[in-house]
């Protein structure tokens, strides 16, 4: 399995602890991120579900984002399927009404940066684990409603280098640009703030809590749909696919890309 659920008791009825588990990278293809979205659905619409908080018991790898094996044994024609399932999971993520909290306790690159940034309140380990979107640095642009949400948390200072250059945070970093909410010294302690936050948020009422963040986001919302085909038109632009294939192999053979 590619998600480890756990239903725990928290005020006013349960939340979920789901844990990442995909392989020892913790790596995304299309089906495992439709599987996350489902998930995260079945729970939006369970009534007794007050919360969700992501995690993982690896102690490297939060998510470190597209599968590099499964994408080089992707057809070309299929690639945007595979690549464009994260703009679909984040739409899937940010439309989740109910509490969403991601503890970052390994590495979250491309893809696990996404998922992190995409949740209500974002905990990271203060360790080695470094968090951070690397799409540009694997030939990918990066799509509109990513940049958006940056924007909602990152200060504006960091923009540039949070999206142009793909540059990677320790915790400590990322909590001083507002990508990360808050740092603790151990996965315990990370657990800690979470439960406590997960706990909080229980207390609001529910369609005060879904009606308050759906208006929060309302922008981005209501872009989503746009975002998707513009990534669509992205990926037809000369060299994108050839310099992803490139970065993917380059990363299987553990040398440098050579882009066009």
């Amino acid at each position: 399995m590619n998600y480890k659920r756990e239903v725990i008791d928290i005020p006013n009825g349960k939340g979920e602890i789901i844990r990442f588990q995909m392989n020892d990278q913790n790596s995304l293809t299309g089906q495992n991120m439709k599987d996350l979205g489902d998930i995260l659905n079945e729970i939006k619409a369970d009534n007794s579900k007050r919360g969700v908080i992501l995690t993982t018991d690896n102690p490297k790898f939060f998510c470190n984002g597209l599968d590099a094996e499964n994408l080089l044994s992707t057809s070309r024609d299929k690639l945007i399927d595979e690549v464009g399932g994260i703009v679909i999971l984040f739409g899937e993520l940010v439309k989740f009404d109910k509490p969403l909290i991601t503890e970052v306790t390994g590495h979250a690159m491309g893809g696990g940066a996404v998922i992190t940034v995409a949740s209500d309140f974002k905990y990271m380990l203060d360790g080695k684990g470094r968090i951070g979107f690397t799409e540009v640095n694997v030939g990918l642009p990066l799509p509109g409603s990513f940049i958006d949400r940056i924007k909602m948390c990152v200060d504006p200072r960091y923009w540039a280098e949070v999206c142009l250059e793909g540059t990677t945070y320790k915790g400590a970093e990322a909590k001083k640009i507002g990508l990360i909410d808050e740092i603790a010294p151990t996965p315990e302690e990370v657990r800690k703030i979470a439960l406590k936050k997960l706990e909080t948020l229980s207390k609001v009422p529910s369609a005060a809590y879904r009606s308050t963040k759906n208006t929060l986001n309302a922008a981005l919302l209501a872009n989503l749909e746009q975002y998707k085909k513009d990534t669509i038109k992205s990926f037809e632009q000369p060299g994108v696919v050839d310099n992803l294939l490139e970065a993917m192999t380059a990363l299987k053979e553990k040398r440098r890309p050579v882009f066009k």
